[in-house]
């Protein structure tokens, strides 16, 4: 007993003498809270009918807070104003403004929104049903969204069901039933009539449940949709940008002296005619070059007479579409302006104005790549500053450096729409090093300026250090635009198919590619958007996938690559 007590007397002894040692550990939690919340009560009940209130309330097993739920929140019919959420502790309280319609199922998509306040679990894809009538719609209907160009997912795109048919409802009529797509393209609407329903996608930037053409992007099915009590086949729409359909004039300008600008709200069907209005007869003035997509145009002046006015008053004639999207013969009177602040002091100062005097020269330049690599027959590319008179072909040589002799003369080809580009081609000899020289009038523009002179070297491109690409197309209803793509999916080159056939790409770089198919149904060499009104619907894209290399393909050196590819629709 006396060694029991000096023994416990010792250990005392030891924790007063060492008090810091002793630490304070506070007891573990368990494991991380991973459930989100659960849906405890409500007034009304789910699925409920014969609901006359005005106010919804949800009450949950825990504690909840709301992330974006104005921006997540959709009620099924639409509501013309949004219900005003309250949280309480673990309740949420919605206040109806609007009147429900009678005998209607109302559903409410809050996708996420509703989460746990401790660790934010959200209760995924959360909806809630109830009937104002006796009995409550229980069909489904479920479907994916994708973009027509990229065919990647579209999120929060805008679902629409109606149950009518006619055209113009998407532009003034809400629909019966709304949901919103994930973040996979996916879709589900839920409590649906028995009956034919028409389905109309948009990207409803600005809330208002239409379709605002122009400013978004629609997707629709041509054919109606049918419900389902069961597991429903997963319907495809493609969202696609539509070209405006009214072709009017959108602004008009003269960033310089020799260059007016015109801008439609399309590519302008029909053409056009701009004319001094005091000088109608006057002809081939201007040079015109499109942008890309056709609907901006760069008018170069090239008469010095008119490009010497500060003011140019010019009758535009075109064709504008009237209220019955008809196009008919418009003219317009455009005021074109062009004055600088230091070119008119300047001239009142006496001083010589710098502005005016004429260049000697011009630069041109060339589609040469760094790598000084010319590839067989692959167009050879020169861009001026500006529309040129007179090309001559005499003044551009190319010499042999490697055999000493001088290569046949070369024949200049302008571009069908860029008035400043011009091309050759070539058979350029593997290995060989070849020199080609400019002279100084080989191109002459409309003031008489004649390009610098330029000396370039290059060097035939070397097979062996390229691969070749060939494609077995099979499945071509009518031809096909078969673009090569970086595995970033910018282009590098295209080929175009009619009918089934090989497509074959050589002196592809070694690297990693891709591969992207247009459906061009009607054989214009592009792909074309649909148009809702028309029930058109934009050509189809596909591209090159596979389960092993998920559609990237490698090319190798002194290598060909071939592979089977069908475009035939499932």
């Amino acid at each position: 007993m006396k060694r029991i007590l000096i023994t416990v007397g010792a250990s005392v002894l030891v924790l007063l003498m060492f008090p810091r040692c002793a630490k304070v550990v506070s007891p573990t939690g368990g494991p991380k809270d991973t459930i989100p919340p659960v849906l405890v009560n409500s007034n009304p009940k789910p699925n409920a009918t014969g609901f006359s209130g005005q106010k919804i309330v949800l009450e949950f097993d825990e504690f909840i807070q709301l992330k974006e739920l104005h921006q997540k929140l959709l009620v099924s019919p639409p509501l013309k104003s949004k219900p005003q959420p309250k949280q309480k502790g673990k309740k949420l309280e919605l206040e109806l403004t609007d009147t429900l319609k009678p005998n209607t199922t109302y559903t409410f998509y809050f996708s996420d929104a509703v989460r746990d306040n401790n660790e934010g679990n959200p209760i995924k894809n959360f909806i809630f049903s109830f009937s104002t009538g006796q009995t409550i719609d229980t069909l489904t209907l479920s479907g994916r969204v994708l973009n027509a160009i990229t065919n990647e997912p579209v999120e929060n795109a805008l679902v629409m069901l109606y149950d009518s048919f006619t055209d113009t409802l998407p532009y003034i009529t809400l629909p019966n039933h709304i949901t919103k797509t994930d973040k996979d393209g996916k879709f589900t609407l839920v409590n649906l009539k028995p009956i034919k329903y028409k389905l109309v996608v948009v990207d409803d930037k600005n809330g208002n449940y239409l379709y605002n053409q122009g400013s978004e992007s629609i997707g629709f099915i041509s054919n109606e949709v049918n419900p389902s009590d069961k597991t429903p086949k997963s319907i495809s729409i493609r969202l696609f940008r539509e070209e405006l359909p009214n072709q009017i004039v959108t602004g008009y300008d003269r960033p310089e002296r020799n260059i007016l600008s015109l801008s439609f709200s399309r590519k302008p069907v029909g053409g056009f005619s701009l004319k001094p209005i005091d000088r109608l007869k006057l002809t081939n003035w201007y040079v015109v070059e499109p942008d890309n997509n056709g609907d901006t145009l760069k008018l170069w002046i090239v008469n010095d007479e008119i490009a010497n006015r500060d003011t140019l008053m010019a009758i535009l004639e075109y064709q504008k579409t009237d209220s019955l999207y008809r196009l008919k013969p418009q003219t317009d009177t455009l005021r074109f302006l062009y004055y600088k602040e230091e070119v008119q002091q300047s001239k009142r100062k006496g001083k010589k104005d710098e502005t005016a005097q004429v260049k000697k020269g011009f630069t041109v330049s060339t589609s040469l790549p760094s790598d000084r690599m010319v590839i067989p027959n692959v167009p050879f590319e020169f861009t001026l500053p500006m529309p040129i008179r007179k090309a001559d072909n005499t003044k551009i040589s190319i010499f042999n450096t490697t055999d000493s002799i001088a290569d046949e003369q070369i024949k200049l080809k302008v571009d069908s729409l860029n008035p400043r580009i011009f091309r050759f081609e070539k058979d350029w000899k593997p290995n060989t090093s070849y020199k080609l020289t400019i002279l100084p009038g080989a191109f002459e523009d409309y003031t008489g300026q004649t390009n610098d002179t330029l000396m370039l070297e290059m060097i035939g491109a070397d097979p062996e250090k390229y691969g070749i690409l060939r494609i077995n197309l099979t499945g071509v209803s009518k031809s096909v635009v078969v673009e090569l793509l970086s595995e970033k999916g910018i282009p590098v080159d295209a080929r175009t198919i009619q009918g089934n056939g090989i497509v074959e790409f050589s002196f592809v770089k070694p690297g990693k590619y891709r591969l992207r198919f247009i459906d061009d149904s009607n054989s214009n060499g592009k792909w074309d958007s649909g148009c809702y009104m028309k029930r058109i619907q934009p050509e189809r894209v596909i591209y090159f996938t596979d389960e092993k290399t998920k559609g990237v393909i490698n090319i190798r050196a002194n290598w060909d690559s071939e592979l089977q590819f069908s475009l035939k629709q499932e």
